[in-house]
């Protein structure tokens, strides 16, 4: 136990070593980049334990060290604005070496205001990342890494029309490729093509009527065994509103339909809903309230996608311009009932205190609780994940 603790003490040493010399890097190079149009970054570091991994029954426990950096470049020609980001957050644990993961997302978006009315849009993206474990309706295992996946997006978009028109329009049309690198999980990868048009009609000075519809041509590629390719609609009325400057959101209901190509698979159809608002009763608080009913993909071979309904809330309070608290809850319901004999209810507790050391520098503690319940037993699971970080703003 002591050779442990002295080892996992080496090792941490080791990380804020590492993290000390990353930060006087960046700090080099933003002395230079400053000086360029719109660069701002974020550098995280923290320390944390989680006492289950894997979200399993079987828990496997260990302390963790994570290094975030987030950069963002905005640039200004003229009629076009040119966005670059890249997103990074690289992970070791402390006793479980060979689950150390570096994660990757890099994009570039453009956008080309032709006139005062039409705008367009393209943007670039690709990510390699694990996949949070827990998050599907697989059960949890104990493996020798998490699994992986690499994905390629292709967005193109026009709007007509302004936030501040009668009406406006925009048309999107989005492109995306998913790849899975291990775990035994190619027959998971799929090719998705999605068009996307949306209508908004102001009917009061701070208040549009909002209608959706799309269609989502997913094509599986290893279908040997299985096939869930699909189409998938949605067809969504709802408002968008800034009434006030406590309110703020977007509200739509309306209806989903996903058509399975193989016949041998039960078609989904049914309510569609989404919501994002944010009220602020004070300077010093706000609220945000979200909500989503749609379908999510099995992850279990053999097993179509099934209807998840999300819930959350999350509470921010300011104590001073230095000091906040923020309490997140989140819930969501899976209907598994149409391929499995099977419900389960998945809830997410996060409570964070931040206190500024100075404008720049941010330093949090973090708890989270996340818990799976189900009807069937297996795929149930508890973890606790505990965290010290800090942050450096850079703009």
């Amino acid at each position: 136990m002591i050779n442990l603790e002295i080892m996992t003490s080496i090792r941490l040493k080791k990380s804020f070593k590492l993290l000390i010399v990353l930060l006087a890097w960046v700090n080099i190079n933003v002395s230079q980049a400053q000086e360029r149009e719109g660069f701002s970054a974020i550098i995280g570091a923290n320390i944390g334990q989680d006492d289950n991994i894997f979200r399993s029954s079987e828990e496997l426990s260990d302390q963790f060290f994570q290094l975030s950096p987030a950069l963002k470049l905005t640039e200004l020609y003229e009629a076009v604005q040119v966005d670059a980001q890249y997103k990074g957050n690289y992970r070791q644990y402390a006793d479980n070496s060979h689950l150390n993961y570096a994660d990757h997302e890099a994009s570039i978006k453009g956008q080309y205001k032709h006139t005062s009315k039409f705008t367009s849009e393209l943007a670039f993206g690709y990510a390699k990342k694990i996949e949070e474990p827990g998050i599907t309706n697989a059960v949890g295992f104990v493996l020798d890494e998490f699994n992986q996946i690499k994905t390629s997006s292709l967005k193109a978009a026009g709007t007509y029309g302004t936030n501040a028109s009668k009406g406006q329009i925009r048309l999107a049309f989005d492109v995306t490729k998913r790849r899975f690198d291990n775990n035994e999980q190619a027959f998971r990868d799929s090719d998705s093509n999605k068009l996307t048009g949306t209508f908004f009609y102001r009917v009061a000075p701070k208040t549009r009527l909002v209608l959706e519809s799309s269609v989502d041509d997913i094509d599986y590629q290893n279908t040997e065994f299985f096939d869930a390719s699909a189409k998938q609609m949605r067809y969504l009325l709802g408002a968008e509103w800034n009434a006030t400057a406590k309110s703020t959101g977007i509200f739509k209901i309306g209806y989903q339909d996903i058509d399975y190509n193989n016949e041998l698979l039960n078609d989904i159809s049914g309510l569609a809903f989404y919501l994002d608002m944010i009220w602020k009763p004070n300077t010093y608080s706000t609220v945000k309230l979200g909500a989503d009913r749609s379908t999510r993909e099995s992850a279990i071979p053999g097993l179509p996608s099934f209807i998840s309904e999300t819930y959350s809330v999350g509470v921010e309070h300011e104590f001073s311009v230095k000091s906040k608290i923020s309490l997140d809850y989140n819930y969501r319901k899976d209907d598994l009932s149409s391929s499995q004999d099977r419900s389960d209810n998945l809830s997410a507790i996060e409570a964070r205190y931040t206190y500024a050391l100075k404008r720049s520098w941010l330093v949090y503690l973090d708890y989270k609780h996340k818990k799976r319940h189900s009807n069937l037993a297996l795929f149930d699971y508890d973890s606790n994940i505990y965290t010290l970080g800090i942050n450096w703003l850079i703009d």
